[in-house]
């Protein structure tokens, strides 16, 4: 039996640089177990050790996929060594973990799902070919995934290259 241990999502500051941050701690006060550098909690769940580390490993794994897809598409949203980018809005954040946290009890499924997230990893961009051949609980995830993953800022200022924006 493994111990139990709560996955968390957290905002925090260091070095006047906000972030967003997933991880687990065995402590019940997640504030304790970063230092004072967490502001806010907005998800926690209880999971066992094995799973907590293959939970955060998909939400990172998303995480970062999001950021990568966000370089092609030339706006800035970084991560830094401490967590995520604080541009990333936290409907978007809470969601990922959502998925990835509310998909962990059913095993089958799972493997499908990290294989869906570990196939998007090597493709790079999002590719409606990869759906076609899908049906049910795992068309539903993939749709879900895709949609996450298709994060476009509105705010032309995140826009690196602004070059061939129109003038009006």
């Amino acid at each position: 039996m493994t111990k139990s241990v709560n996955l968390y999502l957290a905002s925090g500051v260091t070095e006047e640089v906000s972030f967003w941050l997933v991880n687990f701690t065995e402590e019940d006060n997640i504030f304790n177990s970063f230092g004072s550098k967490l502001l806010e909690c907005y998800r926690k769940e209880l999971f066992g050790l094995d799973a907590a580390i293959e939970v955060k490993e998909a939400i990172n794994s998303t995480i970062e996929l999001l950021c990568v897809d966000s370089k092609y598409e030339k706006y800035k949203l970084g991560n830094y060594n401490t967590g995520y980018s604080s541009e990333i809005p936290i409907n978007l954040i809470e969601d990922i973990f959502d998925l990835w946290a509310y998909n962990y009890n059913n095993e089958i499924l799972w493997k499908k799902y990290i294989g869906l997230l570990n196939l998007r990893k090597k493709i790079k961009k999002n590719n409606n070919y990869i759906n076609l051949g899908l049906k049910g609980d795992t068309y539903e995830f993939a749709t879900k995934l895709d949609g996450l993953l298709s994060f476009n800022p509105i705010n032309s200022s995140f826009r690196k290259d602004r070059r061939n924006e129109l003038m009006w």
